[in-house]
């Protein structure tokens, strides 16, 4: 089943950087883009939960300051690191934890993008909610920022928001194109987007979190794999970083459309 629809989230309520080695006014890091993703998988066979979490981070590239590593290090205590050498291979389990870990970093002007993704891991308490300290390493030092995942000025986690699937067509039958597909969406809701694929054609569109319908398009006849995307997030700016935090829950399943 593909996982298509991204989700990169974070919940920033504090944001505390802290340096050692060379003195700086601000931190290297310029930007965070930090969310964890529910995947529900509604196979044949059952239903398959699991979760990702992905980091996105940029952080500046100058003649004073070239960033070597960046770690993350979740609420539990796991953490996870990419190498500037780093080119998000993909389909490698890390042996510590025994799931698929991506690492990948490139350059983008005067500035590094630092990619980090564990995937399809069936507890969420690997990542959980809470402070997740980021560690950017560099030749004569460090910067640590430390994000509170969470709904700002509380102690309460940020939601998964609530995705139940198609509630039409009816997708364990064969279905006649055109096709309107529809759902129930989240009070909480901010975003909603689908992803449609079968052999190399796709259909894909993101909505206003209160629209509830799809269609009618024709598709073509064959297998096709669909997925309902629901997402919370959070956007802000604190100590000159900007910030998104957020999560999704993403409906995955398969129909024959005829």
């Amino acid at each position: 089943m593909l996982k298509q629809i991204k989700l990169w989230t974070v919940v920033l309520l504090f944001l505390i950087p802290a340096c050692s080695g060379i003195k700086k006014d601000v931190s290297v890091i310029t930007s965070i883009d930090l969310g964890a993703t529910n995947t529900i998988l509604d196979l044949e066979d059952g239903i398959v939960d699991d979760y990702d979490l992905r980091l996105s981070v940029r952080t500046k590239e100058d003649a004073g300051v070239q960033v070597q590593s960046l770690t993350v290090t979740t609420p539990s205590g796991a953490s996870f690191t990419a190498e500037r050498d780093d080119k998000e291979a993909i389909d490698q389990i890390d042996p510590e934890y025994g799931i698929e870990v991506i690492r990948g970093f490139e350059k983008d002007g005067n500035e590094g993008i630092w990619m980090l993704a564990a995937i399809a891991n069936k507890e969420y308490e690997l990542f959980g909610d809470g402070l997740y300290i980021i560690t950017a390493d560099y030749e004569n030092g460090k910067d640590r920022i430390e994000l509170w995942y969470g709904e700002p000025g509380s102690e309460d986690p940020l939601p998964f928001p609530q995705n139940k699937g198609f509630t039409e067509p009816d997708i364990s039958k064969t279905i006649t194109s055109p096709v309107t597909f529809t759902w129930e969406t989240d009070s909480i809701a901010q975003n909603i987007s689908v992803y449609f694929a079968s052999e190399g054609k796709e259909r894909s569109d993101s909505f206003p979190a209160t629209t509830t319908s799809f269609g009618p398009y024709d598709y073509a006849p064959g297998l096709w794999e669909l997925e309902l995307a629901i997402f919370v997030e959070r956007k802000g700016m604190i100590n000159g970083v900007s910030f998104t935090v957020s999560k999704g829950t993403v409906y995955s399943t398969e129909a024959v459309i005829n």
